[in-house]
């Protein structure tokens, strides 16, 4: 059984679907109205035997390391600072409801399309940038790790 990347239902019936340029494994509901890109039997024939996804799940690791540390957490924290209800926000940014409140209790990694929505609607950074620099070096220069208020401070000032 997989899980949809959109709703978190267990299927045996995985699409792989395009969400604004994304491509998403999600369950036959979740596919409808959505590019089908294939469907998980026909990538398991192209693909090597028993794993079909195993080439898919490496590029995803390497975007979880960009998330800042609790990012559920940032994101429900400015979401009740902007007096939002997940229902809301969820309409807001065109999203499921079940799949926000999934990310907020990091039961689910946002993808990078859903990540850039978060942050433009909540006025947020949760992503970690490229600079070569370690999260340490940003901030009040500390030795401690720097903290999401460090990284939004340093975008307002």
């Amino acid at each position: 059984m997989e899980e949809c990347e959109l709703c978190g239902r267990q299927t045996s019936d995985i699409y792989v679907v395009d969400v604004e340029g994304v491509e998403l494994r999600a369950c036959q509901r979740c596919a409808k109205g959505k590019k089908v890109l294939r469907t998980e039997l026909e990538s398991s024939k192209k693909a090597k035997p028993g794993k079909p996804w195993q080439q898919q799940a490496k590029p995803k690791r390497e975007e979880d390391k960009e998330l800042v540390e609790n990012y559920g957490e940032a994101i429900r924290k400015a979401r009740e600072r902007m007096k939002l209800p997940i229902r809301v926000l969820a309409e807001m940014i065109n999203e499921k409801e079940h799949l926000l409140a999934r990310v907020e209790n990091e039961e689910t990694h946002p993808t990078i399309a859903l990540t850039k929505k978060l942050e433009r609607a909540l006025g947020i950074k949760l992503t970690i940038e490229g600079t070569g620099e370690s999260p340490q070096k940003t901030g009040s220069g500390s030795s401690e790790e720097a903290t999401l208020g460090e990284f939004v401070n340093d975008k307002e000032g």
